[in-house]
């Protein structure tokens, strides 16, 4: 088990022993020390809401900067089955007894998010909300004027319809990005299109960045199974400001198609989290119950959980606009190594099906224009080849068996959980129909 210790007060972090990873919240760390960070930067856009947290509100945040530390610092090759890590996290928040109540329930939600074993130690003398910057201060604040919900924006095609589709049905959205570098540009992008596009004072936006740094020099993680809850903490957090100045209740829309939603395992090694669950109904489901407990009351919605990507695009409610868009978004779940999508991994793939469903041909380029290409290059084809045989499988199999290897499900919505992983494999297959794949 990994014992990693945090604190916002950096003096109680030295001498620690040599087996704990000594981390410090929302400030620098100090490579002599090898005191690890995180949120250095988080703290000033949370004073740009305007408005001063509550307790519950900050210790998530905190809690949350924590999960994403320690999936990062922790390598996954270095355990005995190659996956699956225990952690012992010790964490001072500003209301440890609420949450040592639900510690239980908080340390299984993040074993079905990540696969990992996780306990907690809360202790008191944790962080207090900041003090918001003032009105009338020369800081650009955000603006909640007439706003009326949150919606999940990473700059991918998913989220950009879900903001398409609020703005075009007259809501006026705060759209929360988690700004890792290289995502922030393609985010701006879509948001100056969206500006152009007649939507200038009909949203506003928040984004912050949470990088996590070792400062010892060792390899950090990359699978990040975790980083959901980061993006989370910050839509918790704009619309906890939200509701503070509209005084109404806030929806927090989550929008993701329901086949990367469930992400059915495609072959039986995929089973598990070696499949991301970030927006699973089930983590999601378990998430709400836990912010409800707490009395953070916001409710989490993913209207297109029994759509395709393909069936979302189809449907976009501005789709000229969204069609100028789509350059701009990225799909592919290794995008950052060459700054380009690779077009091979099963994000890009379904994305590239969903656009043929939609008939739609400009795209962004590929490293891999041509999909055939895949079919020779053996370090790639991985994913394809996983696709083809989910293909190949999907009329024999039971279909609801089969969505419930990923997680739970609720039982009165099996069948239309089945049907949008089904009408997902149709848009691939006619994609590779088209390719003549298969």
């Amino acid at each position: 088990m990994t014992q990693l210790i945090f604190h916002h007060d950096i003096d109680q972090l030295t001498n620690q022993p040599n087996d704990v990873i000594p981390v410090r919240l929302y400030g620098m760390g100090d490579k002599n020390l090898q005191i690890a960070h995180i949120g250095n930067m988080v703290l000033d856009r949370v004073k740009r809401l305007g408005i001063k947290l509550n307790n519950q509100v900050m210790d998530f945040l905190t809690i949350a900067m924590s999960v994403t530390a320690a999936d990062t610092f922790v390598l996954r090759k270095d355990t005995a089955n190659g996956w699956c890590r225990s952690f012992s996290i010790t964490l001072p928040l500003c209301q440890p007894d609420i949450w040592q109540a639900n510690k239980v329930h908080l340390e299984q939600i993040l074993h079905f998010l990540s696969g990992d074993i996780w306990q907690f130690d809360f202790q008191e003398n944790g962080l207090p909300p900041p003090q918001p910057y003032s009105q009338d201060g020369r800081t650009k604040l955000v603006d909640l004027r007439n706003k009326d919900c949150i919606c999940l924006f990473s700059g991918g095609l998913d989220s950009s319809i879900g903001a398409i589709d609020l703005l075009e049905q007259g809501h006026s959205p705060v759209l929360v990005s988690h700004s890792y570098k290289g995502d922030k540009s393609r985010q701006q992008a879509i948001i100056q299109q969206l500006n152009q596009n007649g939507y200038i004072n009909q949203f506003s936006q928040f984004n912050a960045i949470a990088q996590p740094h070792l400062n010892n020099g060792s390899a950090t993680e990359i699978t990040m199974r975790t980083r959901s809850l980061n993006f989370l903490a910050f839509a918790i957090v704009s619309a906890y400001a939200l509701q503070e100045v509209v005084q109404k209740e806030i929806d927090i829309f989550v929008p993701e198609n329901g086949v990367i939603s469930i992400n059915a395992p495609l072959t039986p090694r995929r089973i598990g989290t070696l499949s991301t669950r970030t927006t699973h109904p089930y983590f999601i489901q378990e998430i709400q119950k836990l912010f409800t407990v707490v009395n953070i009351p916001f409710n989490l919605k993913n209207p297109y959980q029994f759509k395709t990507k393909g069936q979302m695009i189809a449907g976009c409610k501005n789709l000229p606009l969204l069609q100028q868009i789509i350059p701009d978004t990225v799909s592919c779940s290794h995008w950052k190594r060459k700054n380009q999508q690779c077009g091979v991994c099963v994000p890009c793939l379904i994305r590239r099906a969903s656009l043929h469903y939609a008939g739609i041909t400009h795209d962004a380029g590929y490293e891999f224009n041509d999909i055939r290409q895949i079919l020779t290059n053996r370090d790639r084809k991985d994913d394809l080849f996983a696709l083809i045989n989910a293909i190949r499988q999907k009329n024999h199999r039971n279909m609801n068996q089969w969505v419930l290897q990923s997680g739970p499900l609720p039982v009165q919505q099996l069948n239309q959980f089945a049907d949008v992983f089904m009408n997902g494999l149709n848009e691939v297959e006619q994609l590779l129909i088209a390719n003549r794949i298969l």
